[in-house]
């Protein structure tokens, strides 16, 4: 499921990055190009969020230094 969401996502950015591309042009001042440019940042940054903090090694964000080192631990024994 995420291997399609992923690549849903990355075409979406594709595809975005050629709109803002096309609409960008010097002679006419607008600045629609940078409305475009910003959907596909935060599209790409909820993909980098995505893939680096979803998935099969997903973060596990544990304060607790006794809980972490018990799970190391098992782990390396």
């Amino acid at each position: 499921m995420s291997d399609l969401r992923h690549r849903i996502t990355l075409s979406l950015i594709l595809f975005l990055s050629f709109v803002a591309f096309a609409s960008y042009h010097k002679g006419t001042g607008s600045t629609a190009w940078l409305q475009w440019l910003t959907l596909i940042i935060f599209l790409t940054m909820g993909y980098v969020f995505d893939v680096s903090f979803t998935g099969s090694n997903t973060f596990v964000f544990d304060p607790d230094a006794d809980n972490w080192r018990r799970k190391t631990e098992a782990v390396r024994n």
